[in-house]
């Protein structure tokens, strides 16, 4: 059976009508046990919403339960740490003769001495000795491995080693697990991690074929594959459950995971080839910071485990979430640090998750001013308020600078703790919070022309120079001083989004970084009079509204993006004719996570296409990643991708840009940086291929109006981008019944590109031809 790999979210298949709406989510077919491993935890209520939340994206409630034994060690809680129980343990004088003595190993074997003594003074080396085949210390004899495991687990594994040696520890901890194991009429499907696969898979051991309803059974980071464990099991053997026999058993283990050494078990236990072994990278793999391949959430966010729970309890992975995957597998791996997020508030008439349809209208009526009667942009600022003011009191007063909580129109942006993160998962029907989603980073995207793209002939024959036409630029900022904009007076205003609050209009405009102000010499100005060749924009005339949302790093994210959007709807919405901002040209993007969104449906593409649908021309580069580079054994190689198209270039209420050599697009094509299609969900992108390379344009540092530095020459997908925002507003000038018709603005441009004679998720279109475009309508 065909099943969805990973959720997505589609917002624009949305009900949009209060009846066609619903809040059915559909319940777990059964129950999900989690056992989790060694070290302090924090409560067992909140670690077993932090897992629901790492699988599930929500809290799931009575269907979820928590085998909870780290009290049983650590009554002090979470801060007793994982680096003081270790430190405990190293420094509490293990004697060396006793254990082997009690092993059964003559205390005065020079050999076994000699071995002890060895571990024993390389402390720090041994918690991070490579394992060689399945065992910690492979080159011992098995005489003594029992006693050299023992001297390792209680130096350096002091909970594993009160699990195995002694018993009262034992004997708790099972029945934690079986308290919490359902009757034999409940479906159960099992997750255990780390030291609670040992657990469970001795209480599973001693239970018969017909004592659990056992649909899945599934372990995360487990040491059941290693000698010098499995030397301590009970009972032994090494056989799988009988309750497990008939089920399926899921291992999962990431390559680099010091506990799963064995990353393969099905061969150890009997009978053979009855465990589906799965090797799967921790998310927490991939963090150069709180590197922790063995992270319990990072298993739980991956999309394969996620697949194997969801199927076990027969859910659909399409369903709706709280918190998104990639924001939910920070919790634990990085507690303290404060993770940009966007909160998305509950449109009008749309039920919370869980919520009963037939509560939505009582809600709404609670909400709304009797003496201004529903207005829903009303309705939407005023949870907009109410959810910033909710934020604020989650965060301690001393952190609120920090947590940066930041209204906007649809969302609220905020930089929250996992703790944080976590009551408002738990808090979201109150708050009315649809969905958490990572506040994504974003960046500028860098690696002749207006000959190409037929500009100068435009400017010549039909006057096409902008006039009357403003774009929007959303970079690092402009240096709105340079001589390039002078003559016509292309920069109206400047606006910093990076900031908390509303965006704040710069007076004295500065770009450190130069890659806005050589986008945006790009679409418009000229150089001064005098200055050889002769530099000028697209569309020379066209006025620039320019928004600062990357840093002075070319840094940014996903917040101040749509800061800028909200504030770009604001002007037009309050313009007395037509609009005030006729498109906008985005030379940023960022990378595309097909586990969390549907292709297209991040939440700045969600507010890009509203601004399409009000007018809005939008342009965007694709992205600069069709170009990899791999390291082999014989070498570096250049690999080229297809479906590298980044966000939010996967929208298709947009026109996406890819690059093309500016003097022969002919002859040299599409350049190798440049993105490729088709998208992650099929579509044709990019859209059309426009000059990014060796581009010409203006040096933000130049040192004065006369210097030989006013320009300077870059390449990439940002460079393409505003050569087709110049074009569009070039056009627009000339035909002007086509502003705030982005639809048709598209075809016309579509339809008239010159064919380079590439692969259509190459070049797109082609090459666009501002002249065709004129004499097409």
């Amino acid at each position: 059976m065909a099943t969805s790999r990973t959720p997505r979210r589609n917002t624009a298949s949305r009900p949009r009508s209060a009846a066609s709406r619903s809040a059915a989510t559909t319940a777990p077919d059964g129950l999900v046990v989690y056992i989790h491993g060694i070290g302090a935890m924090p409560p067992p209520a909140e670690l077993k919403l932090e897992w629901d939340l790492a699988l599930f994206g929500r809290d799931l409630g009575a269907a979820s339960r928590m085998a909870y034994w780290a009290d049983i060690l650590h009554p002090e809680g979470p801060d007793d740490s994982a680096a003081a129980i270790a430190s405990k343990a190293t420094t509490r004088g293990i004697d060396v003769a006793a254990t082997l003595e009690h092993a059964g190993v003559e205390p005065s074997d020079a050999k076994a001495q000699h071995l002890a003594a060895g571990l024993m003074a390389q402390v720090g080396a041994v918690q991070s000795l490579p394992a060689v085949g399945k065992r910690i210390f492979p080159f011992i004899p098995p005489a003594l491995r029992k006693p050299m495991s023992r001297l390792f687990l209680e130096a350096f594994i002091g909970d594993t080693a009160a699990y195995f040696f002694r018993a009262d520890v034992r004997r708790q901890a099972r029945r934690r697990l079986t308290a919490v194991l359902p009757d034999k009429r409940t479906p159960v499907t099992i997750v255990a991690h780390s030291q609670g696969t040992v657990i469970s898979y001795e209480v599973l051991s001693r239970l018969g074929a017909r004592d659990l309803n056992l649909i899945e059974y599934v372990t995360l980071g487990s040491p059941l594959g290693i000698d010098e464990v499995q030397d301590f099991l009970e009972p032994p053997g090494l056989r799988i459950p009988e309750v497990v026999e008939n089920r399926l058993w899921h291992n999962f283990a990431d390559p680099l995971d010091p506990v799963a050494l064995d990353k393969g078990i099905t061969n150890d236990f009997r009978p053979r080839n009855a465990i589906h072994d799965r090797v799967v990278l921790n998310a927490n793999s991939r963090r150069l910071m709180e590197f922790n391949p063995h992270s319990a959430v990072g298993y739980l966010a991956h999309p394969d485990v996620r697949r194997v729970v969801h199927d076990a309890l027969r859910l659909d992975q399409m369903g709706r979430f709280v918190i998104a995957r990639d924001v939910a597998e920070t919790l634990a791996a990085m507690p303290q640090q404060r993770h940009p997020v966007l909160i998305e508030v509950l449109e009008p008439g749309y039920p919370a998750l869980g919520e009963p349809p037939e509560q939505v209208l009582q809600r709404e009526r609670e909400e709304i001013d009797p003496l201004q009667g529903r207005d829903d942009q009303l309705l939407i600022r005023n949870r907009i308020a109410a959810a910033a003011r909710a934020l604020e009191a989650i965060v301690p007063k001393g952190e609120r600078e920090a947590a940066r909580i930041d209204p906007l129109r649809r969302f609220v942006a905020a930089h929250l703790t996992a703790g944080e993160l976590r009551t408002v998962a738990a808090q979201h029907r109150e708050l009315k919070v649809y969905a958490v989603w990572r506040s994504a980073p974003k960046a500028k995207l860098t690696a002749r022309s207006a000959r190409a793209v037929k500009a100068d002939a435009a400017l010549a024959s039909f006057g096409a120079n902008g006039a009357g036409v403003t774009w929007a630029v959303l970079d690092t900022g402009v240096r709105a001083d340079h001589p390039h904009f002078a003559a016509n007076a292309n920069i109206l205003e400047v606006w910093d989004c990076t900031q908390r609050g509303a965006p704040v209009r710069m007076k004295a405009p500065r770009d450190p970084d130069g890659h806005g102000t050589h986008v945006a010499g790009i679409i418009a100005g000229a150089a001064p009079r005098g200055w050889k060749g002769g530099q000028r924009g697209i569309a020379p005339q066209t006025k620039l509204m320019v928004y600062k949302v990357l840093d002075d790093q070319g840094r940014g994210e996903d917040a101040s993006i749509i800061k800028a959007l909200d504030h770009i709807a604001e002007q037009n919405e309050n313009h007395s004719e037509g609009l005030a901002i006729h498109g906008l040209n985005l030379s940023l993007g960022g990378p595309f996570d097909a586990t969390v969104y549907g292709c297209g449906f991040s939440p700045i593409c969600v507010e890009l296409r509203r601004l399409w649908r009000a007018g809005v021309v939008v342009v965007t580069a694709c992205g600069n990643e069709g170009q990899v580079a791999i390291d082999t054994p014989e070498g570096a190689y250049d690999l080229y991708a297809t479906m590298s198209i980044g966000d939010p270039a996967n929208l298709e209420d947009c026109i996406a840009v890819g690059s093309v050599n500016a003097d022969k697009p002919h002859l040299y094509g599409i350049s190798a940086f440049s993105s490729r299609g088709p998208t992650a969900d099929g579509r044709a992108k990019p859209d059309v291929v426009a000059p990014g390379e060796r581009i010409s344009s203006c040096n933000s540092r130049f040192r004065s109006a006369k210097s030989d530095d006013l320009y300077y020459e870059v390449s990439g997908t940002s460079m393409a981008a505003p050569h087709v925002s110049g074009l569009l507003a070039a056009f627009l000038s000339v035909r002007r019944e086509f502003r705030g018709r982005p639809d048709e603005v598209k075809k016309v441009l579509l339809s008239t590109c010159t064919d380079l004679g590439r692969d259509r998720y190459h070049q797109g279109s082609g090459l666009p031809n501002l002249m065709q475009m004129l004499l097409a309508v």
